[in-house]
């Protein structure tokens, strides 16, 4: 005849889940740094593409993705967009060079430097200034 006992917790007890729940936190403390360097170098992240599906993109319609954290606005302009764009007189925008590493340092920044196929605009969408995000589909 068994009898089951029940018995206060003692100070025993306390002391084992408090030795087992410091090396568990021990444990976990050593392992992390080996975890962690198994994740991408920043380098790489920084190169890191991305493909976004622009097939049911409509003309004169604009679509929003995430590249590094950032927003990047992608637009199927129309044709009309695309003659405004090259209407712009180089001289009145900004930044009149194109700053592009495939195009000669002092190339003119015309929509045909800045956009390799004109019906298609892609631009990051962070605002140089103050770096805030601008509402791209606001027009």
């Amino acid at each position: 005849m068994a009898t089951a006992a029940s018995s206060e917790p003692t100070r025993r007890d306390f002391l084992y889940i408090a030795t087992g729940t410091a090396a568990v936190v021990g444990a976990a403390s050593a392992v992390w740094p080996f975890i962690d360097q198994m994740n991408p170098d920043a380098s790489v992240q920084a190169l890191a593409t991305i493909e976004v599906n622009i097939g049911a993109v409509e003309e004169g319609q604009s679509i929003t993705v995430l590249w590094r954290g950032k927003p990047v606005f992608i637009r199927h302009r129309t044709a009309k967009e695309i003659e405004e764009a090259r209407a712009v007189p180089v001289d009145q925008l900004p930044d009149p060079t194109a700053e592009n590493a495939a195009l000669p340092a002092d190339a003119p920044a015309t929509d045909e430097n800045r956009a390799i196929k004109p019906e298609w605009l892609v631009m990051i969408g962070v605002c140089t200034h103050l770096g805030c995000v601008p509402l791209g589909q606001q027009g």
